[in-house]
């Protein structure tokens, strides 16, 4: 055993775990950073004392997850707790990543419990919450969105990271030594990373994807292709197509009410608290309410008069956090203007309005942060991770978090200041966008320089594992263009 497990690292871990999963307190950006296996994998290492062998293992976690999408809080598995395991397995009983990777890999499923009954738990707290409405006493939304469904969400972490860690350790102990156990599970670890790879090349469907990743992946092979070229390559051509209307500013030209820093306090609680108390009753009602606070506090003076507007926007609300959140500063300009018009809360159509909006940036901004930006730049941080680039593989995952910001906090003041038209300028800006247009492309360029660093040392001093590689790449490409004909730019 490399290292020893101590209380204090297994505090550190499930603290860290509860962290990521939560997606609180992260501004937003830990579902696309920290919760993704790679950086997972680099934390557990920073905490165990070996980075390098942290990331690795999670990298290639992250090629299994590299398709993985949540909508509506449905989840294939929990790629953080999978990371975390195989980390933890690959320092501390010195085995080789791959072989973690297949060890870890079953654990993903033991995470989904906390999605699962998360929601059903959450919403006794939407309940209270109703009912000390109801009853006139002290409802604080800060309490039921932010605290209590936190401390109930670290528990759950807690008993599920125990249970992992106390299986793995268990399995290890009692298999690990074995050498025909290690060969079946680097075999089974290297089948999995493979297959999913195959697997999301496949869902593009398109026979250009596969000539583009069999190319990248024989150049690596046969002429040592560095990662950190092609990334400069991509980053070029990114600067060109990138679709800066979706990052657009505003025109600040409007002096009523509310204030500019009561927008980016509102902006602020939504980043951090979108998914808090995420129920099956409500999904992001509860947040939307809690993001409102502050604006009814500078609003109305009236205790009462604030508690009734805050309750009347926890009602049902979902939609892509990021891409949707013109809906909140279109929503506070309304508000705004009810309150200017002095209208109570029963007139006007603002809670249709919201409503109307939340549906197509939701189903539009999905499929363009979760789908396209995400993977994109994760997948480049796993290319240039598994060349051993490790440091230089945080920027694009900076990169990543930067631009997620960017979108969310220009589109929550443009919908303030331009309204309605600033949510269909954005979901007219994403139908358009070249980046979407030309993701697949780049992606199996960046899958293809990453297999190909991936097998490289095994195949590096053998021509004839060359050829045989070179030659399954081609016939599999044969098979699959006949199988997928058409074009789909989606995974």
């Amino acid at each position: 055993m490399a290292i020893e497990m101590t209380y204090g690292n297994f505090f550190l871990l499930s603290l860290f775990y509860f962290w990521a999963s939560s997606t609180s307190l992260s501004l937003g950006i830990g579902y696309y950073t920290v919760y993704r296996p790679i950086i997972a994998g680099m934390v557990t290492g920073l905490i165990l004392k070996d980075v390098q062998t942290g990331m690795q293992a999670g990298a290639l976690i992250n090629i299994i997850y590299i398709d993985f999408v949540s909508t509506g809080g449905s989840f294939k598995g929990d790629q953080c707790l999978t990371a975390i395991i195989a980390a933890t397995a690959a320092i501390l009983f010195s085995l080789d990543p791959i072989e973690a990777a297949a060890i870890a890999f079953p654990f993903g499923f033991l995470g989904i419990l906390i999605w699962k009954y998360r929601l059903k738990i959450n919403n006794i707290f939407v309940r209270i919450y109703e009912k000390k409405y109801r009853e006139n006493k002290f409802s604080d939304i800060c309490i039921y969105n932010g605290l209590l469904p936190q401390l109930l969400l670290y528990l759950m972490s807690f008993a599920v990271i125990v249970t992992a860690f106390f299986l793995m350790f268990l399995f290890c102990n009692l298999l690990i030594y074995s050498d025909k156990v290690t060969n079946i599970l680097y075999y089974v670890g290297m089948t999995l990373v493979v297959f999913s790879a195959f697997n999301i090349l496949f869902k593009l469907r398109n026979k250009k994807n596969f000539i583009i990743f069999a190319s990248f992946f024989i150049v690596t092979i046969l002429f040592s292709l560095r990662a950190y070229q092609l990334f400069i390559v991509l980053l070029i051509i990114l600067s060109f197509i990138s679709d800066y209307k979706i990052f657009a500013g505003y025109n600040n030209q409007k002096n009523r009410i509310i204030r500019k820093r009561d927008l980016v306090y509102s902006w602020f609680i939504w980043k951090n608290f979108s998914h808090s108390c995420y129920s099956y009753e409500r999904l992001m009602g509860m947040a939307f309410a809690h993001s409102m606070k502050n604006i009814f506090k500078r609003l109305y003076s009236d205790r009462d008069t604030v508690r009734k507007a805050i309750h009347s926007h926890t009602e049902f609300f979902n939609t892509e956090p990021n891409m949707g959140t013109p809906i909140h500063g279109y929503i506070i300009s309304l508000e705004e203007e009810r309150k200017l018009k002095n209208e109570s809360f029963e007139e006007g159509n603002i809670s249709y309005i919201k409503k109307s909006m939340m549906g197509i940036a939701a189903g539009l901004g999905d499929s363009f942060t979760q789908v396209v930006l995400t993977p994109l730049y994760i997948s480049m941080s796993l290319m240039l991770c598994l060349d051993g680039s490790y440091y230089l593989s945080l920027l694009p995952v900076a990169l990543l978090a930067l631009n997620i910001i960017f979108i969310s906090y220009k589109g929550f003041m443009k919908g303030y200041y331009h309204g309605r038209d600033s949510l269909m300028e954005r979901i007219k800006a994403v139908k358009n966008s070249k980046i979407k247009k030309y993701f697949p492309f780049m992606f199996s360029a960046i899958l293809g320089s990453t297999m190909g660093n991936l097998l490289y040392p095994a195949v590096v001093e053998n021509i004839l594992t060359k050829i045989i590689i070179i030659l399954v790449i081609l016939l599999t490409f044969i098979v699959q263009t006949k199988r997928f004909p058409g074009p789909n730019s989606n995974l």
